[in-house]
């Protein structure tokens, strides 16, 4: 062994926590030693600055000489890991990557690093953080959260409004979508205005379902605390002291975006989802999305927040399926 090799053991002291942090057939290390992968390693060498080797609850980490701070790096993200662990019972691997992503260049901030969290998700990226903060700010009564598919913009704002409503800041959240695929006319679909517009809303009821039980759910429904609605069914509304989520915007016109921006009453906040690049519209030209950053962003009480293909918390295939339209997109022109 070099004797300059730096080496450290961090016993977890609990089985279960550190079965967690290790993940099954250690794949969760797999993922924080790759983080430390040397591009620019000499052919023969260690393809690693830091090296992580687990038996029970013990885990060796051993650096090359002068790699104290990979280290401490290496320290912080299993405390953090562990910390999730003693609290949730378990972790995903979006969460060992959440704790890697946030502990970059982390190593000379004082105390444990603690993973971000909004309604018992973990926030991934610093843009997701961000996009939180932006949600949380009373100062702020528009935001626009534009971005690839995958990048957390409507189920951040799901969580964010569902935690206004239980912590009574709003009387009732709003949801509308365009229904692109059906022209805006729905009367053809079974059932009453919710069932109709229902199945497209489906992403929406899926991240309502994660925040609070299905009881609680359908109780908030029937007092029409929580509330969904076409965009054309918006039209001559004031909506007051509520939290308004429009998604898929890129599917709107100027005229719509314009129409549901001007149904905002006293005590409301809007949240705006699209991602521009999967317009559905006959002509992608006329979408309101753009148009309404473009004409809004420098307004005070108004932010805008995009993401990017670093931000897909989806599969990590999805990440590069993004560049890789993006690239095609660019070079087509």
């Amino acid at each position: 062994m070099n004797q300059a090799e730096l080496t450290r053991v961090i016993a977890l002291q609990e089985a279960s926590v550190a079965q967690a942090v290790f993940g099954p057939l250690h794949r969760h290390l797999a993922h924080i030693q790759e983080a430390f992968r040397d591009p620019n390693a000499p052919r023969g060498a260690p393809a690693y600055r830091v090296t992580l080797d687990a038996q029970g609850d013990r885990l060796t980490v051993r650096a090359r000489p002068g790699g104290e701070k990979d280290i401490e790096r290496v320290q912080r993200i299993v405390d953090a890991l562990a910390d999730l662990a003693r609290r949730k019972g378990r972790i995903r691997e979006g969460e060992v990557l959440a704790a890697i992503s946030f502990s970059e260049g982390d190593t000379d901030k004082a105390g444990p690093m603690t993973l971000p969290q909004l309604g018992g998700l973990t926030l991934r990226t610093p843009r997701q953080v961000h996009y939180v903060e932006a949600l949380r700010d009373e100062n702020l009564d528009l935001i626009f959260g534009v971005g690839p598919a995958g990048t957390g913009k409507t189920f951040l704002a799901v969580a964010a409004a569902v935690e206004a409503l239980k912590q009574e800041r709003v009387d009732r959240i709003v949801v509308t979508r365009p229904a692109v695929e059906a022209g805006e006319k729905l009367g053809y679909l079974p059932g009453d205005l919710a069932e109709k517009v229902d199945p497209y809303l489906q992403p929406i009821w899926d991240a309502f379902r994660s925040q609070m039980n299905e009881n609680d759910l359908k109780a908030r429904r029937e007092r029409r605390q929580i509330e969904v609605a076409p965009l054309a069914f918006m039209r001559g509304r004031t909506l007051s002291n509520a939290f308004v989520i429009v998604d898929e915007a890129q599917n709107s016109t100027v005229l719509q975006m314009k129409m549901v921006l001007t149904r905002l009453g006293e005590g409301s906040r809007m949240v705006v989802t699209g991602d521009p690049s999967q317009i559905d519209l006959v002509r992608p030209d006329q979408s309101g999305l753009a148009h309404a950053i473009s004409i809004l962003e420098s307004i005070p009480g108004v932010e805008v927040i995009r993401f990017a293909a670093q931000d897909v918390v989806r599969h990590r295939l999805v990440a590069h399926i993004v560049e890789a339209y993006h690239r095609d997109e660019t070079a087509r022109g």
